[in-house]
């Protein structure tokens, strides 16, 4: 069996300019997003509070000219404020993953990350729920999350080097795990579950 799975991309505002940027600079991704969090979150409300000083101060020749220069210079600055904020760091999008199926091991791929996994190295295949994964697996650094829509279950794949969690649509899904359960079955591998 030779097949590519896809997931298409997502909206995931950690995916911004300012997200990719903290990553590169972590290099770790659970903490480029905390970082990017606290950042963004530090980032809006610095821009509100710059807003309402210059209100403070610009209000009264607002008032009396509101068509004026420094009603327009405000406004404006107001707006690139906010679409700066935008295009930085809401603006983002997860790229897809693909899943290559090969004779020996899966290919997975999402943007510039890789993970060849060969089916000797998979000691177990469990579908779990999607909040499951996110309360427990999730949180650890050592899982490698390939994940980009929210579905009902997602497969977790048991390595000697951590959990691999993958979130594939709907009847591909099923046709992954079958492939799966079925090598590990021909290789002698005892711990297949179907759902945790």
């Amino acid at each position: 069996m030779h097949r590519t799975f896809h997931v298409p991309p997502r909206f995931h505002p950690a995916y911004s300019l300012l997200g990719r940027a903290l990553r590169r600079l972590t290099g770790d991704a659970r903490h480029a997003e905390a970082l990017f969090l606290v950042t963004l979150s530090t980032g809006v409300l610095g821009l509100l509070l710059i807003h309402f000083l210059a209100w403070t101060k610009v209000q009264p020749a607002i008032e009396a000219d509101p068509t004026g220069p420094t009603g327009l210079v405000f406004w404006l600055s107001q707006l690139g404020g906010l679409l700066a904020c935008v295009l930085v760091g809401i603006l983002g999008f997860a790229p897809a993953i693909d899943l290559t199926v090969t004779a020996t091991a899966l290919i997975l791929r999402q943007g510039t990350r890789e993970c060849t996994l060969p089916y000797t190295e998979i000691l177990s295949v469990t579908a779990i729920s999607a909040l499951h994964y996110h309360r427990h697996y999730a949180c650890y650094a050592a899982t490698q999350a390939f994940v980009n829509r929210l579905t009902p279950q997602v497969l977790l794949l048991q390595t000697a080097d951590g959990p691999v969690v993958l979130g594939l649509l709907g009847d591909d899904h099923a046709t992954v795990q079958a492939h799966l359960e079925k090598r590990l079955l021909h290789a002698g591998t005892p711990t297949i579950a179907r759902v945790a």
